[in-house]
């Protein structure tokens, strides 16, 4: 099997390594890469754009396209590729909207009965800014409509915080016309879990639940990020929550994309927060997270690419995944500055010299072979132990490995 990876973040160096180690690849092909994906396949472009991307698959004789980070997907990728006949593991437009628009998963889980906060939609400055006016109850949590690269989440403790969003996303328009639109919502209270599930619109394979975290700083301070570190298995998942998250959401997506004519084959990440009431979906994204695919990954005993095809072919009714009895812990080392502005071009230091014992989120390389700093989160350590303890022990032993200007991570993931 001819396959192309498209991305070129942390989340997708873990799929490539997933890939690399699977039976059924004969050449193994990726669109943009980063040095870590290049010491595994051969790169073959340098844009992210679905007509380049579609050609280049044409001209290698490409078979699957695993399509890692979201914009893609909207922007029609998979049906873009399914006319000329190359499957794609990733969702079509009508899928990926569940991603592409926050306003529209709303309505949609309000359609369906799925358990969520309560929300208003404005699309209009003045009527939001009226609201916010009126609200009594904080925190208050506002959301750009469209895609944000992960940052499009304001938690607003106050009024003014509030109306300084609004500002920044409708008026500034910092994320473009993403933030045209906004969702104004409850703020949840509860601990967060990512469920993240293998669908082709019917049967729902879930894989092992993850813990991310958000903020940039240790003791969940600062901003949102993409996210500073996981860890899986969840220490909160059991066989009563499980039941009650497919009893309550699942079962009611998979009417939704029936009744909707919705064909999805791909990942469906359900992002939760488990309050006093019950797992309540706080998002959807049409994709892998990240971080918590470096970690979900690792503890898969499949072949990653036996798994793509049953979804991309609608066969996955009767499979079943296999798990390693294991923990595995990620934590982001990230750039001076990051989520705000930061600095690239970097040079990074690996001890001992083995760039490749991480996972390369943020990195380029230079002509004459060194390795810098190209992004806000930069690299992933990631281990796999017996014991949560123990991998999150080897995970930060492994940072101790690597040093550029401007370094830090967080010190409290996994407590």
């Amino acid at each position: 099997m001819n396959v192309l990876l498209i991305g070129s973040g942390g989340r997708e160096h873990a799929i490539a390594k997933k890939i690399k180690e699977s039976h059924k690849v004969t050449n193994f092909y990726a669109i943009p890469g980063n040095p870590g994906i290049a010491s595994l396949a051969t790169i073959i472009g340098d844009k992210q754009d679905c007509s380049e991307i579609v050609a280049k698959a044409q001209e290698y004789k490409v078979d699957l396209i695993v399509c890692g980070p979201e914009q893609p997907l909207v922007d029609g990728l998979a049906d873009m590729a399914e006319a000329v006949g190359i499957k794609v593991f990733g969702p079509k437009k009508c899928g990926a909207i569940f991603e592409g628009s926050k306003i529209y998963s709303k309505q949609f889980m309000s359609k369906y009965d799925i358990p969520t906060s309560d929300y208003k939609i404005y699309r209009n400055y003045e009527e939001a800014s009226r609201y916010i006016d009126k609200r009594v109850t904080y925190p208050v949590v506002i959301k750009a409509d469209g895609l944000a690269a992960g940052k499009g989440v304001k938690i607003a403790k106050t009024p003014e915080e509030a109306h300084e969003a609004l500002k920044l996303f409708m008026v500034d328009k910092i994320f473009g016309e993403s933030g045209s639109s906004v969702v104004i919502e409850d703020f949840m209270t509860g601990e967060e879990m990512s469920a993240l599930y293998i669908t082709d619109s019917k049967t729902f394979l879930p894989l092992i639940a993850a813990k991310d975290y958000k903020r940039a700083f240790t003791g969940d301070e600062g901003d949102n990020t993409g996210g500073m570190g996981s860890y899986a298995p969840h220490n909160r998942l059991n066989d009563e929550l499980r039941k009650e998250i497919d009893d309550k959401i699942i079962k009611q997506i998979r009417i939704g994309f029936a009744k909707e004519n919705i064909d999805y084959r791909g990942v469906l990440y359900v992002g939760l927060m488990l309050t006093e009431e019950g797992p309540k979906v706080v998002e959807f994204n049409c994709r892998f997270g990240d971080p918590e695919t470096q970690v979900i990954l690792p503890l898969l005993e499949n072949d990653i690419l036996e798994v793509f095809s049953k979804c991309v072919n609608a066969k996955l009714a009767g499979y079943e995944l296999h798990w390693k009895q294991a923990y595995s812990a990620c934590v982001v080392l990230a750039a001076g500055g990051y989520p705000g502005h930061y600095e690239k071009g970097m040079p990074i230091t690996f001890k001992n010299n083995h760039p490749y014992d991480f996972i390369h989120a943020g990195t380029k390389m230079k002509d004459d072979g060194t390795i810098v700093t190209s992004g806000g989160r930069v690299l992933n350590a990631v281990a796999v132990a017996s014991s949560k303890s123990a991998a999150l022990t080897a995970a930060y032993n492994l940072l101790e490995k690597v040093t550029f200007d401007g370094a830090f991570c967080r010190t409290d993931i996994g407590k």
